[in-house]
């Protein structure tokens, strides 16, 4: 122990005096370090902490998949779940769930919650138990029972103030009374954003529903039952229920996944992009210190001669550089934790939370964890072994008398070690070019993205979604529902900065959104369940001048459209091409009735195409309907300004609680803020994948100038002579430049064959550009080039000035 710490303070005693080299080592161990930490603190976050329930690796989300959208993944109907549940034996337990939306009333202003239904045995396929109280019971999970809820830990925390005596205690959900049963502990948040939990209690009858498809199906594989052998069986299961129920189940098939890979969605393939690139730069850091190292122990031969000749052992004198390269790595590791927690609040911005359909999960925090920490640790130790051995594996060659007959020369190095060196730019510039073609592929992408129209205009535009109670507003009588949103409306209209206003039920980009079946008069009359279907939208007149969508064709709906006035709808122009082609659509009429009790709606106008759920995502048809027409309980409501939309919030809520004060809003928000949230997941990788590859970029730079200013301290006496036979400068210049230029197009070609490979492995990640772009590898080449040429030029001009008499002196 004591040698240990004779050792340690020697090596801060001798890193002190070279403050620079220790400080540019740490620097970018530190990043390299921080970076790799910082992207796996988000990876462990969403693909390996363990998931609050029982045996999670069990569990499956089972969907149905449905011939009409392309093969889409999507909910089941009850009868399909009824017979899944019956009839296969490849499971343990299933169950099923849909979601809701509650008002939360009383003691306090009314709040709005995401809601699910849970059937019965929901929480115990799951294996989760509360923190207080029970889930539900069967005899609660069906019709005409109990009025139960269980609650989420935030929601009871929030609304409740932590009650510990809530279980028991009735909450109203709208105005119906609810019992609290349970609340769950603060880890169990599934699905994400839910924060109540009420009884499913589907009806005996529902198990003849093959129509309505709204359930989604949860289920724990049985003992020695594989995911593959799962699914083998269900597709037999639905094989055979198409069969029976051609109407419906035509063409229907089924697809298992398990549920980490579900909660991870989207985001799995570029976080793992992103720690592949992180680990890039943990690679260019390595031989950037390890070239240090190197350069370092060829200064200090004269030190090591004399150490040595004065018995020091070679053991000793390894030791010695090992604690010092540890001292390095623990400093860098420590830093690069220190940015990796600093930089947490960046990375949550992977996660926008106002966009239903993005397929990724909810992320609030990402915790520093042990799991992170060891990663940590592991990392500086990887990064302390390859970046010291390379010097300590030189260290076998000392030749001590060599050492002392160079002590007055510019370096101990030998042939062997200056190609070694080399080598380790040459595999800096090929890991940082495959790097920034990665990064410009989606720099490209992304800007590719932002060029496309998404249809409407979402400056100056706020939008208050509300979802009104259906016991306040009932179906049977629409016209309470109807004046309250005309009426809405109009004062929407009159606070002063507003130019227009309106509603729909369902905005653009949040990822709501409801279909309706029709069919066309005058066409043939399709199998019942392969009616065409398009998005419903119910729109109050002056949508889309508010929404900036144009009208292509015919009018918009106004006044006269009421309820007792022929039904008008207009569609969308893709709905309109794949209906009648390049015919004039207007007063086609649709059928969105039954066959044998019609309801017909004429097309009055052609509206332009919006993506309602993204620009990546695949265009929707849409079918618009006027409010006074067609009721629906969800509406969001639209304001456009003429200045910055937020600052009208508090008088858009005050015009339309003048109507309803017990009205909760469930979302105030700007449609640039939805539309910046649609694309951030873009946002941020490409940002990321700049920083590190531009990061590596620099690194390698760095090597290409260490490297090559070292090389012209070793050959200061080489040079003293070509310059005394006559070498003008730019020879001189012109050989430094040569040496490297050598490695820079080395370090390209063996970029260049590593970039083709991992351009098609993220070919799925890019948009509106092809993996082999040619504008994105000319560009990187040129930028590659340029970088490290300026890093050659600097040693090369020292090169010419070198004084003869000086270096043959």
């Amino acid at each position: 122990m004591e040698t240990l710490i004779q050792d340690i303070r020697y090596a801060i005693r001798t890193l002190r005096k070279s403050p620079g080299f220790a400080a540019i080592a740490v620097i970018t161990l530190a990043l390299g370090i921080g970076a790799n930490t910082a992207i796996f603190s988000v990876v462990n976050t969403v693909l390996l902490a363990r998931l609050p329930y029982r045996d999670p690796d069990r569990l499956v989300m089972v969907w149905g998949i449905n011939p009409k959208h392309d093969g889409d993944v999507s909910p089941v109907s009850p009868a399909v779940f009824s017979a899944w549940k019956s009839e296969s034996k490849a499971f343990e337990e299933m169950a099923a769930s849909t979601d809701d939306l509650d008002t939360i009333t009383g003691g306090g202003d009314p709040e709005m919650v995401v809601g699910y239904n849970f059937s019965g045995e929901y929480f115990h396929v799951l294996g989760a138990k509360p923190e207080l109280g029970r889930t539900f019971l069967p005899e609660e999970d069906r019709p005409g029972g109990p009025n139960v809820a269980v609650l989420s830990d935030k929601l009871w925390r929030r609304r409740f103030g932590a009650d510990p005596a809530i279980v028991g205690k009735s909450i109203n959900l709208g105005k119906t009374p609810y019992t609290v049963v349970g609340v769950m502990p603060p880890t169990f948040r599934y699905p994400d954003k839910v924060e109540i939990w009420t009884p499913l209690a589907l009806s005996p009858a529902s198990e003849s529903n093959w129509n309505d498809r709204y359930l989604r199906v949860l289920a724990r594989l049985a003992p020695g039952v594989t995911v593959e052998q799962a699914q083998a069986q269900m597709n037999l299961l639905a094989q055979r229920l198409a069969k029976e129920h051609p109407d419906t189940n035509n063409g229907e098939g089924v697809v298992l996944k398990p549920l980490r890979l579900q909660l991870a969605g989207d985001i799995r393939l570029p976080l793992l992009v992103l720690l592949g690139a992180v680990c890039f730069v943990l690679l260019i850091a390595c031989a950037n210190v390890a070239n240090l190292l190197l350069a370092r122990s060829a200064s200090r031969g004269h030190e090591i001669a004399i150490r040595s000749a004065l018995g020091a052992g070679r053991a000793r004198l390894v030791r010695q550089m090992l604690t010092e390269n540890a001292l390095l790595s623990v400093a860098g590791g420590v830093a690069g934790v220190v940015l990796a927690v600093l930089s947490r609040g960046f990375l949550l911005t992977l996660f926008p939370n106002n966009i239903s359909n993005l397929n990724i999960p909810t992320v609030e925090a990402i915790p520093m964890d042990w799991r992170v920490l060891t990663f940590a640790l592991a990392a500086t130790l990887v990064t302390a072994l390859f970046s010291g051995v390379v010097p300590l594996l030189r260290s076998a060659h000392w030749d001590v008398n060599h050492m002392l007959k160079e002590a007055g020369r510019s370096g101990m190095a030998s042939g062997s070690d200056r190609r070694f060196r080399s080598a380790l730019v040459v595999a800096e510039i090929a890991l940082s070019f495959a790097l920034l073609i990665g990064a410009g592929l989606f720099i490209r992408s992304f800007v590719v993205l932002t060029q496309q129209d998404l249809g409407f205009r979402s400056d100056r535009l706020l939008a208050l979604e509300a979802f009104p109670s259906r016991a306040q507003y009932p179906s049977k009588k629409p016209e309470k529902l109807r004046a309250f949103v005309e009426r809405s409306v109009e004062n929407l209209r009159a606070i002063p900065g507003v130019e227009s206003a309106a509603t729909i039920n369902f905005l653009p980009l949040t990822g709501f959104w409801d279909e309706r079946s029709f069919t066309v008069d005058g066409l043939p009359q399709p199998r019942k369940g392969e009616e065409p279907s398009a998005d419903n939208r119910v729109v109050t007149p002056n949508y889309f001048t508010t929404m900036g969508i144009p009208l292509l064709r015919g009018r918009d709906f106004n006044s006269a459209d009421g309820p007792d006035a022929p039904h008008v709808v207009i569609i969308s122009a893709s709905l309109a091409h794949r209906l009648w082609k390049d015919e004039n659509p207007l007063g086609k009429r649709l059928n969105l009735g039954e066959v044998d009790k019609p309801d017909f709606y004429e097309v009055v106008g052609v509206a332009g195409d919006v993506h309602s759920f993204g620009i990546e995502e695949k265009l929707h048809d849409d079918l618009y309907r006027p409010f006074a027409q067609a009721y629906f309980p969800v509406l969001a409501f639209t304001v456009r300004t003429k200045g910055d939309p937020a600052q009208i919030i508090a008088a858009a809520k005050a015009a339309i609680w003048s109507m309803d004060p017990q009205q909760p809003f469930y979302k105030i928000i700007t449609l640039d803020t939805l539309a910046a949230e649609s694309i951030a997941l873009r946002r941020v990788n490409m940002l990321l994948l700049a920083v590190f590859s531009g990061l590596a970029l620099l690194l390698a730079v760095v090597g290409i100038y260490g490297v090559l200013s070292y090389t012209v301290t070793l050959r200061t006496h080489e040079m003293g002579i070509r310059a005394a036979l006559g070498a003008k400068p730019e020879n001189l210049l012109r050989l430094v430049l040569g040496d490297g230029l050598r490695l820079i197009l080395l370090g390209l070609g063996i970029g260049l064959a590593a970039s083709l490979v991992l351009a098609h492995l993220v070919r799925s990640l890019l948009y509106g550009v092809a993996p082999v772009d040619p504008f994105t590898f000319i560009a990187s080449v040129a930028l590659v080039t340029a970088s490290a040429l300026v890093a050659s030029y600097v040693p090369a001009r020292c090169a010419t000035k070198v004084d003869p008499m000086v270096a043959l002196r």
